[in-house]
């Protein structure tokens, strides 16, 4: 697997929360938490997933 950018890092952070408020429906779900919050450490993109969780508000996303 090639390095990611900082930019690639950053982006890869936001899809994991969004793909935690999709899978949680915005809701607090400890479990769907931990599998993305593990994924984004397999991913080595744990510190950049950290700073965007205050920035980024839980959204409901529904599939079109």
């Amino acid at each position: 697997m090639r390095e990611l950018s900082e930019a690639g890092k950053e982006e890869l952070a936001l899809a994991l929360l969004l793909l935690k408020d999709f899978k949680s429906q915005g809701k607090m779900d400890l479990e769907v938490s931990r599998m993305i919050i593990g994924l984004a450490d397999h991913l080595g993109v744990r510190a950049q997933f950290d700073k965007l969780m205050p920035i980024v508000p839980p959204m409901r996303i529904e599939p079109r």
